[in-house]
């Protein structure tokens, strides 16, 4: 079981003038010395110390990261670029969810009728809510579903494609790049094993989005009813999946981005042109519920900075993960302006990444 979440309170009885600097300590005890924190949040390590993995051989790219601290597991060319085919629809969901009621109904454009590739078979002037052409797009895969989406919501594919590629830049990607918003092959359409679990893990913290993902089957509302099935063949292979998506052309191979989460650990795995991907995933992800624990270190409603009169808080909660016998202490460095701050945290030494605290505003 996680550890239960720490209450924090750091005071810091002084006048804030401008930047006020704090170093603090918090010690979670553990039992194994020899065992090394390898997460973080905003520049990940690279997994790599005595832990044996014999899987994704045939794979181009691999990555499996903590879905909750962001650390990456195990790697194989986690940071170069590939093409990624249908797995492409994950930032498209993300961005069509961001932007648009799921309980519109919209009208199918023309201009979504008839696109290349993988189909729900779409007529001109059909009438859907967009929850279930997300559906669409998500289990089935529909290329016209995400042209659909895309024009009713954006305007235009081209829109839903620069929303896309800001929301990247936005969270800090810098090697993906979408040029359409299903996934066909591009010259400049193309991301990492890395960066697309980190796409992965920000979709999945949209409770429509997990939904969607993690759903078998579904029927359409409307007058003509249509049935969907998910081409994730890992949600009945796996008992712990909760998604998310395939992808295949003939440039990028098989692509698949998995999701599963037992008791309070979740973690996503992603492959790039795999031939093996099922087994490769299954065998990722037993690997990281046989070897790897997420720690609470900062929960947003336990983790408060006091400058004088003023209080700061993690805008969400946030995690490292160990393995399951680490030994380890968390050390802080906060620095605060009026309104938000900035926490550095590293663990035995090792520095780990940042995250962002906001100054918690008094009831009126």
């Amino acid at each position: 079981m996680r550890r239960k979440s720490y209450k924090y309170i750091f005071v810091l009885n002084v006048v804030l003038i401008s930047t006020v600097i704090i170093v603090c300590t918090a010690v979670l005890d553990r039992k194994n010395e020899d065992n090394h924190i390898r997460t973080s949040l905003t520049t990940p390590l690279i997994y790599a110390d005595s832990l044996s993995a014999d899987f994704c051989a045939d794979a181009k790219g691999a990555v499996i990261i903590d879905a909750l601290s962001g650390a990456i597991l195990f790697e194989k060319n986690a940071h170069k670029r590939y093409p990624m085919a249908s797995t492409t629809k994950i930032m498209t969901a993300l961005a069509v969810i961001e932007n648009a009621d799921p309980d519109k109904t919209v009208e199918v454009s023309p201009g979504a009728v008839g696109i290349e590739g993988s189909s729900i078979y779409l007529l001109a002037n059909e009438t859907f809510t967009i929850r279930d052409l997300l559906y669409g797009l998500m289990l089935e895969s529909g290329n016209d579903a995400a042209e659909a989406l895309a024009i009713a919501v954006f305007g235009s594919s081209e829109k839903c494609v620069e929303y896309m590629n800001k929301r990247c830049s936005d969270l800090g990607l810098i090697d993906t790049h979408f040029d359409n918003v299903h996934g066909l092959d591009s010259e400049n359409h193309y991301t990492t094993a890395y960066e697309l679990a980190y796409i992965t893990k920000t979709a999945m913290k949209n409770e429509l989005f997990r939904e969607i993902v993690s759903t078998k089957s579904h029927v359409t509302s409307g007058q003509t009813p249509r049935y969907f099935s998910n081409h994730n063949r890992l949600l009945n292979m796996y008992p712990c999946t909760i998604g998310v998506k395939t992808g295949y052309t003939s440039k990028s191979g098989r692509c698949l981005v998995s999701a599963a989460k037992k008791d309070n650990e979740e973690y996503i795995a992603v492959t790039l042109d795999d031939p093996l991907d099922w087994k490769d995933h299954k065998n990722m992800l037993d690997f990281a519920f046989e070897n790897f624990k997420s720690y609470e270190i900062a929960p947003k409603d336990g983790f408060t900075i006091r400058v004088g009169f003023l209080d700061y808080a993690p805008t969400e909660d946030i995690y490292i993960t160990t393995t399951d016998e680490a030994d380890f202490s968390v050390s802080y460095k906060i620095t605060v302006t009026k309104e938000s701050g900035i926490v550095e945290y590293s663990a035995n030494s090792m520095s780990l990444g940042s995250f962002g605290v906001e100054r918690i505003k008094a009831l009126e």
